[in-house]
């Protein structure tokens, strides 16, 4: 069974997903993908685990309508166009073709779809898409009728996909995985002087609880949101730190408001290399998002045994998050819902929450997330 993934635009988390798939496969698994859209490490990562099928695609082609400065879902439409995808697609000439989303490659997936089978990776949920224009959705009900199967995030996704009518359509949960098996080791053997040194060099005291956020500083993290129900939580709890990590359009406006606030510390943007650093000195990891399909920081932080707490319109929230056992799940367009879930920590079991992180994350692996699309493509070639 030979199966080739169209995707134009990926993070280096995805690709231990895609050795699996290669291995599986006995190596005729192949990746399509622009190698404008790709940063030249995720490049390199991907030429050392496919090799050869490992398909980079040059030249792309935009055509754009829409608030670009907007980072919420349908703010604005990207039509790519991508020469030489339909002749790769033939080159390999797959039994099964994987693509990403019902728009990007997908319609180039479908245009070569006889005599193969396609699936589709979809991780957008009905909050999300809540302000999608009808014209998209008629979109996505036509094309769906070329889709074999949907490798989907959740619970969240699949309902919004039953929305638009295709129940009948086999689906397989749990695609969406962070790679968490190094950050988790890099947690664990963190030297006690380097989370000293870096606790000292933020003037962080060892009273109180360290909160940590990381992501874009952007209208669409709910950072502005959390920030300014943690003003409240001091009131109760003086002692507690919350450390930003990220950057965005919002860093200087925030930085510039809460300038007289010690126990706020904005960090600005810190490499994948040392983010371990700031999880080990964190005792509760925070995503107050006001629109997210799948956040990878929830299960990285869980892989970590960190409590964490998320809000309702981040799809993960259903399957990561059980109540007050490993975090908790707050309203950030709540001020009263945010304090609330600060100060719930105080008073629950920080280690026993970690760990019930991990045993759920133990879930969400790229093997186990492989092994679901391979059996998958298997049901559907059948």
């Amino acid at each position: 069974m030979k199966v080739l993934w169209l995707c134009r635009w990926f993070g280096n988390y995805r690709i231990p997903v895609y050795k699996e798939l290669n291995r599986l496969t006995n190596g005729q698994f192949y990746m399509a993908y622009s190698k404008d859209a790709v940063t030249p490490l995720v490049h390199r990562q991907m030429r050392d685990a496919l090799g050869d099928n490992a398909i980079a695609l040059e030249k792309e082609k935009h055509f754009t309508i829409g608030k670009l400065d907007s980072n919420f879902a349908n703010s604005y439409i990207d039509i790519p166009y991508q020469s030489g995808l339909l002749n790769a697609i033939s080159k390999v000439n797959p039994d099964i073709i994987i693509s990403d989303g019902f728009f990007q490659w997908t319609f180039a997936a479908v245009l070569k779809s006889y005599r193969r089978k396609v699936c589709v990776f979809y991780e957008r949920t009905e909050f999300v898409e809540r302000n999608a224009p009808k014209w998209r959705i008629l979109y996505r009900k036509s094309i769906g009728k070329f889709i074999d199967g949907f490798l989907i995030n959740g619970s969240l996704t699949r309902k919004y996909l039953d929305s638009m009518g295709f129940s009948q359509k086999p689906k397989v949960e749990g695609c969406m995985v962070a790679d968490c098996e190094g950050l988790s080791k890099a947690v664990e053997s963190c030297p006690e002087s380097v989370k000293s040194n870096l606790k000292k060099s933020l003037d962080i005291q060892d009273e109180g609880l360290i909160f940590l956020f990381v992501g874009q500083l952007v209208e669409r993290k709910g950072i502005k949101e959390l920030l300014s129900g943690w003003s409240e939580h001091l009131n109760n709890f003086p002692d507690d730190t919350i450390i930003v990590v990220g950057q965005g359009v919002l860093g200087k406006e925030l930085q510039n408001i809460y300038k007289n606030e010690k126990s706020i510390k904005f960090v600005g943007q810190v490499s994948y290399d040392h983010i371990a650093e700031y999880l080990a000195i964190a005792d509760i990891s925070v995503m107050p998002t006001l629109e997210d399909n799948w956040s990878l920081v929830v299960p990285e932080a869980m892989a970590c045994s960190k409590p964490v707490a998320t809000t309702p319109y981040n799809g993960c929230h259903i399957e990561l998050i059980e109540e007050g056992k490993n975090g908790y799940v707050f309203d950030p367009l709540e001020k009263s819902s945010i304090v609330k879930m600060l100060a719930a920590f105080h008073n629950a079991n920080l280690s026993n929450m970690g760990k019930r992180s991990k045993e759920i994350i133990a879930n969400y692996t790229p093997l186990t997330a492989a092994t679901g699309i391979f059996e998958l493509c298997q049901k559907i070639t059948k």
